[in-house]
C-alpha cells in the first residue's frame, strides 16, 4: 500500500512532492496509519516521548506550553485530524493563544504568523512542512528553525511534531473505522479497520477529557498552574 493523501500547503498551493489519490479512487480523505508508515510513526513517537515528558511544565521545558500547542495545531491542520483539532484548540486557548491565532494556524495564514512572531512561525511551519512531506524533514525549514532556537529547543520542537503525528494518524484511523457506521461510501481496509477499532476508545477518551476540562475547568486545579492577573492560569516554569 502506497501512502498518499491530499495536502493543502501553507500558501494556498499543494507541494509537488506530495502524491494525491486518483480521482474517483476509494481512498480515505485523510492520512491514516498504514502498514507502510506504522513502524516509522510508532518508532518516532516512542523516541519523542521522553523529550515531550521532559518538556512538560512540571519538568524542565526548553520551550513554552503555548508554542507546544501551536506546533501541535500546525501539524494537525495538515493531517486534518478532527479529534486533535478540537482538543488542542481548547488547550491552546487555555495557554493564552488567541482564537484569531488558532484560526490563522489552522487556515495556513503564514504572513500574519510571521509578522507577529517569526520564531514561533518558524516552528509552526517546520511542523506543517514535516506533515506535508509525509514525515520527511525539510532541510530549509529546520535550517530556519536553528536561526531562532537552540539545539535543545529544536530537539523539543521535533519531538512535538513526531508525537502529534502519531496521535493525528491514530485519530484519523479511528475516524476511518467510524466511517463504517456513517455509510459515506468509504470502506476502510482490513488493516485500517482493525487498528481503527483499537484506536477508537482512545479518540473518544481524548474528546471526553477535553470536554470535561472545558466544562469543569479541571486545568485550573493543576498544582503547577497559578492564576494570572487576567483571571486565567499560567504554568509554573
Amino acid at each position: 500500500m502506497t501512502e498518499s493523501r491530499h495536502v493543502t500547503a501553507g500558501r494556498g498551493t499543494t507541494p509537488a512532492d506530495v502524491p494525491h489519490p486518483k480521482s474517483g479512487a476509494s481512498a480515505p480523505p485523510k492520512r491514516t496509519l498504514t502498514p507502510d508508515n506504522l513502524f516509522r510513526t510508532v518508532a518516532n513517537f516512542v523516541t519523542s516521548l521522553p523529550v515531550v515528558v521532559r518538556a512538560w511544565p512540571l519538568r524542565s521545558p526548553k520551550t513554552s506550553a503555548a508554542l507546544r500547542e501551536k506546533v501541535w495545531l500546525g501539524v494537525t491542520s495538515v493531517n486534518e485530524a478532527r479529534y486533535c483539532k478540537w482538543a488542542h484548540t481548547h488547550w491552546a486557548m487555555d495557554q493564552g493563544v488567541a482564537l484569531e491565532e488558532v484560526n490563522q494556524i489552522l487556515g495556513f495564514q503564514v504572513e500574519p504568523l510571521e509578522a507577529n512572531n517569526p520564531a514561533e512561525a518558524a516552528a509552526i511551519l517546520f511542523g506543517q512542512h514535516y506533515a506535508q512531506r509525509l514525515d520527511q524533514i525539510d532541510p530549509d525549514s529546520i535550517e530556519n528553525l536553528h536561526k531562532y532556537y537552540s539545539d535543545a529547543q529544536v530537539d523539543e520542537v521535533l519531538a512535538f511534531v513526531r508525537f502529534i503525528t502519531f496521535t493525528n494518524l491514530l485519530g484519523n484511523t479511528a475516524d476511518a473505522f467510524f466511517s463504517l457506521f456513517r455509510r459515506n461510501g468509504y470502506t476502510p481496509s482490513f488493516f485500517v479497520g482493525v487498528v481503527g477499532a483499537a484506536a477508537a476508545p482512545v479518540a473518544l477518551l481524548i474528546l471526553l477529557v477535553a470536554k470535561f476540562d472545558r466544562k469543569m475547568g479541571v486545568d485550573k486545579l493543576s498544582p503547577w498552574r497559578r492564576p494570572r492577573r487576567d483571571g486565567h492560569a499560567e504554568p509554573r516554569l
